[in-house]
């Protein structure tokens, strides 16, 4: 090997992995960005192919190479069709991380990751305002007029994810004063772990999954976290993601309780990770008590009974492949009565999501998300139920981009069916984000 770039430490460290890529192409059926591109550079063989050369000196770590190393998906397709399962998500994260040391993160990036994220109220805030500009058309007014694209052609694409009808009008933390988080007889006591996706964009979610613990006895505390941190790790910002970690790990290490709960795939995935992004006993401690909802549910309720639907499940990749958790949610919603359970084809295949994907590379996760709505639309389900808000959030958009008369639903819904919450604004929501913006 040639005389390594110093600054690529984390990357060499991903050298022997790099060389145990046989360049046998399989990956090539398997990538859903390749398959959009066709471009050798997308796939993994080609990726290992630049990370290669970056380590041997060959080439030198420029921003020409930007698109190569973030347009990755991180699903993980290739290293389950790879006979050698190259570990490639590991590669491309270990270059995303050399790459924002040697050129920073884009403003809102580093905004979002370094403040932000380590600031809840102050998201809270910034997203309640956000919302209320949304609800009320001002955010649409602001796209007609192409301010967004002034901005940033993300912030037009983020603009689109989600229409005014679906922002709530509450955020899930907003609506623990009316929900009773204890049993009368609580036979287990559970730490609730809120996710930013379903407290912010999809609470319905949240409620119902809180309401169906307690209803199975358990006594649950919902606690004030901080984000996962998994967002800034995928983008290489590992010392954000740490800094995330480390303020979970003070929250919830002493707390006494029997488990912790999340029913996000992607937060799942990544708190199981906190003692490889920790190296102490009480990340240990802490990963070993994280349980994902569908497992947990599934081990401990009785069937329930619903009307009659047709479901299918799609799996969020975080989820299914990294964590291996797939016939959990399945026999959840099997177990269900009046559920007709329908299994979609290429059930594991990358909405194209991923968590932000759909915003920084717009019209090529459209790409990717269209083969995913035939897939449904194959199915003639009434609903397509997931485990992953960002998953939910592009289906939905699917949905209505593609004309596929399918509702989606977080598992939970599904076997918990519940009325359509009310996304009116009124006089409350515009006070409370008013009080919001006076508070220091």
């Amino acid at each position: 090997m040639a005389k390594a770039d110093s600054e690529l430490a984390a990357l060499r460290e991903t050298y022997d992995e790099i060389l145990r890529c046989g360049r046998c192409g399989f990956c090539q059926t398997t990538c859903p960005v390749y398959r959009v591109t066709g471009r050798e550079g997308s796939v993994a063989r080609g990726h290992h192919a630049h990370a290669r050369a970056l380590v041997e000196g060959d080439v030198s770590l420029g921003e020409d190479l930007q698109s190569a190393i973030f347009e990755c998906l991180l699903c993980k397709s290739c290293v389950a069709n790879c006979f050698g399962a190259v570990k490639t998500h590991e590669v491309m994260l270990a270059a995303r991380h050399e790459y924002i040391r040697r050129y920073g993160l884009p403003f809102p990036l580093s905004f979002v990751f370094r403040i932000l994220l380590q600031n809840p109220k102050l998201m809270t805030h910034l997203l309640r305002m956000a919302f209320v500009g949304k609800r009320t058309g001002l955010a649409d007014l602001v796209e007609h007029l192409r301010v967004l694209r002034w901005v940033s052609k993300e912030a037009a694409a983020a603009n689109k994810l989600m229409d005014a009808d679906e922002v709530p009008s509450t955020f899930f933390v907003d609506r623990l004063k009316d929900i009773d988080l204890k049993p009368e007889n609580p036979r287990l006591t559970v730490a609730y772990f809120v996710g930013c996706g379903y407290n912010y964009a999809l609470p319905d979610v949240s409620e119902t999954s809180v309401k169906m613990l307690v209803e199975e006895g358990c006594e649950v505390r919902v606690i004030n976290n901080n984000c996962c941190g998994l967002p800034p790790y995928v983008y290489g910002d590992f010392d954000a993601a740490r800094s995330l970690a480390k303020k979970n790990l003070e929250m919830f290490n002493n707390l006494n309780v029997d488990t912790i709960i999340t029913e996000c795939g992607s937060c799942y995935s990544f708190l199981k990770t906190y003692p490889e992004l920790i190296h102490t006993d009480e990340a240990k401690t802490f990963a070993n008590k994280v349980n994902e909802f569908s497992d947990f549910m599934g081990k401990r309720m009785p069937p329930r009974q619903r009307d009659a639907v047709k479901v299918t499940y799609h799996d969020p990749c975080h989820l299914s492949r990294y964590e291996e958790v797939r016939e959990q949610p399945r026999e959840l919603l099997r177990r269900t009565n009046g559920v007709d359970y329908i299994e979609l084809p290429e059930a594991d295949w990358c909405c194209g999501g991923a968590g932000t994907y759909n915003i920084f590379h717009y019209d090529q996760s459209m790409e990717i998300l269209k083969r995913k709505m035939e897939n449904i639309r194959s199915t003639a389900a009434d609903i397509v139920a997931t485990s992953c808000p960002a998953c939910m959030i592009q289906l939905r958009h699917g949905a209505k981009l593609f004309d596929v008369p399918v509702e989606v639903l977080h598992v939970s819904q599904v076997v918990r069916p519940t009325p359509a919450s009310v996304n009116e604004i009124g006089a409350k929501e515009v006070a409370a984000c008013k009080s919001d913006v006076e508070q220091p």
